[in-house]
């Protein structure tokens, strides 16, 4: 198998130090270098500007210019190979400024250099400045999806959304002006209109919320998870027959309160949304384990089968037919994403018949107010 070539500049006023550096690379067993070399400062400007090589080894003393110089001057004109640097003396300062200033490693020349340091000093600088370029480049590609979300989220919130809303309204204005016009198959057939156009922008909505979890973030305040639960209950305001009790004591946590909110609102308005029947309870709670707090919320309701575990968390997903319900197949897989971003995992066991419970953790150590 042929060996890889490196192009190698080295940027040094002493002949010697290019011997020893040229015997020392002709050594090497796992590349191929091929060194250049030049003995003042700006004619190490001038070839590396050319952008020609992969890898730089400059000298500290360069006449009445340095090294540290030259790699801050080569920078600044947008060098993005690795620099390493040589010191006569094992000098910490110079160290130090050398990789406050972005140099990939610094050698001490002499008899604490080897043919083995160097190769192994070029290869790793050039492997650890091809990972930075990567990942600037994903960062860079992951900020332009980003920006691409952002603008489908404002297309999807303005474009999407107004022309439902005038079909909203025109439904409307035919209802109540010329509803006693009409037979009862068409008074159903418009109401029918104005709920699927209702469905719709909920589900607008939904995925708008879907696509802002983990992308805007909000900062982390100290939520007191009981009195948000007690929140969440009175604004769902469940029917009479209904009733959610908080079996445990809930946390203060350190969390993004919306975040938090949407988690329990999504459960506990589910719980009682497919009770099934007039009457019921809903059960909140949580347990201590394995380093996590574990949530549950477990409802009386009419229970789900096995295989349908994995499918309630996908997004769109529901388990009603969609002319029997106005669900929208979001909510669910928003608190997955939740939760998954702040630590933890999603669960649920059920009976048919029998109820449902929802179970969800978050690792202490990373969200309490301590930490």
């Amino acid at each position: 198998m042929a060996l890889q070539i490196y192009r190698v500049l080295l940027v040094d006023d002493d002949e010697d130090d290019y011997i020893v550096a040229r015997d020392f690379l002709s050594e090497a067993e796992q590349a191929v270098f091929k060194l250049n070399w030049v003995d003042n400062f700006q004619k190490g400007l001038q070839e590396i500007t050319k952008n020609i090589y992969d890898v730089y080894l400059i000298d500290f003393r360069l006449g009445k210019e340095n090294g540290l110089e030259l790699m801050n001057e080569a920078f600044k004109l947008g060098c993005l190979k690795p620099i390493i640097l040589f010191t006569g003396v094992g000098d910490s300062e110079i160290d130090r400024q050398a990789m406050a200033s972005g140099a990939a490693d610094y050698l001490v020349k002499g008899r604490f250099l080897s043919a083995v340091l160097l190769e192994r000093a070029i290869l790793h600088a050039i492997e650890r400045k091809s990972a930075e370029i990567r990942q600037m480049e994903l960062l860079s590609e992951l900020a332009a999806a980003n920006q691409e979300l952002k603008d489908f989220a404002y297309i999807v919130s303005h474009d999407l959304k107004a022309p439902l809303r005038g079909i909203a309204s025109l439904s409307d204005w035919l209802f109540k002006d010329y509803g006693d016009r009409l037979d009862d198959e068409g008074r159903e057939m418009l109401q029918l209109m104005s709920g699927r156009v209702r469905r719709m922008s909920d589900l607008i909505d939904g995925v708008l919320q879907y696509s802002r979890v983990g992308r805007v973030r909000e900062d982390k305040t100290i939520v007191n998870l009981k009195t948000l639960v007690h929140d969440v209950i009175d604004a769902i305001a469940p029917p009479s027959g209904i009733k959610i009790e908080i079996d445990t004591d809930l946390p203060t946590l350190l969390a993004e309160k919306h975040r938090m909110h949407q988690v329990f609102q999504n459960l506990l308005s589910n719980a009682v949304k497919y009770m099934g029947k007039l009457e019921g309870e809903v059960h909140v709670g949580q347990i201590e384990a394995n380093g996590s707090w574990q949530f549950y919320v477990s409802d009386t309701g009419i229970g789900i089968e096995s295989r349908h575990f994995d499918k309630v968390f996908q997004i769109f997903q529901t388990l009603v037919p969609r002319d029997q319900s106005e669900s929208t197949g979001v909510g669910l897989a928003i608190v997955k994403k939740i939760v998954e971003i702040y630590g933890g995992q999603t669960w649920l066991s059920s009976e048919v018949g029998k109820g449902s419970t929802f179970y969800f953790t978050m690792p202490i150590s990373e969200n309490s107010v301590e930490a």
